[in-house]
């Protein structure tokens, strides 16, 4: 009996831990994506093409609402 409690208690620490770091790498994942928009419009503006530049712009504020939505719901959880 003493055997299935421990299996039991160990099954179960091992969920919690692997549930907290897929919620963690699902904010880092958004947070590298605004990072990396943010790199792509900076490349834009260096070139000066201005289409580019709003489409860049267009993506970074898009990467930046999906970061904050995965934030507000890692902090409900």
């Amino acid at each position: 009996m003493k055997t299935k409690q421990w299996i039991s208690a160990f099954a179960l620490a091992a969920l919690m831990v692997t549930t907290q770091v897929a919620c963690d790498s699902k904010t880092e994942n958004k947070a590298e994506e605004v990072q990396d928009a943010q790199e792509d419009l900076n490349e834009a503006r260096a070139e000066g093409d201005t289409s580019e530049v709003r489409d860049e712009k267009q993506e970074l504020n898009e990467a930046k609402a999906e970061y904050d939505s995965a934030a507000k719901n890692e902090r409900r959880d």
